[in-house]
């Protein structure tokens, strides 16, 4: 039960957030390389304080600019979704 309560917890401070990614412009001005769960989760730390496994993040690689939703699962049948944009 208290997991759950946590879960709560976290997806109500996480649902609706922006995250802003800073990423590099390759030649073409595309993005260079790609943005991962792995970068979103630590932005998500560094700004909000919020610990999450990236591995329960479903978001697609990204590898263009602009903004996408990302959906994070932190218990069964609770999510919270948040807005990752990525920026030059």
């Amino acid at each position: 039960k208290e997991e759950i309560n946590a879960a709560k917890e976290i997806a109500a401070k996480l649902e609706g957030k922006t995250v802003v990614i800073k990423a590099k412009t390759g030649a073409s001005g595309k993005l260079f390389g790609a943005v991962t769960s792995k970068e979103v989760a630590a932005e998500i730390k560094n700004k909000l304080g919020i610990e999450i496994d990236r591995k329960k993040m479903s978001v697609a690689d990204i590898k263009n600019f602009g903004e996408y939703t990302a959906e994070i699962k932190l218990y069964q049948g609770i999510a919270a979704k948040i807005t990752v944009k990525v920026t030059e």
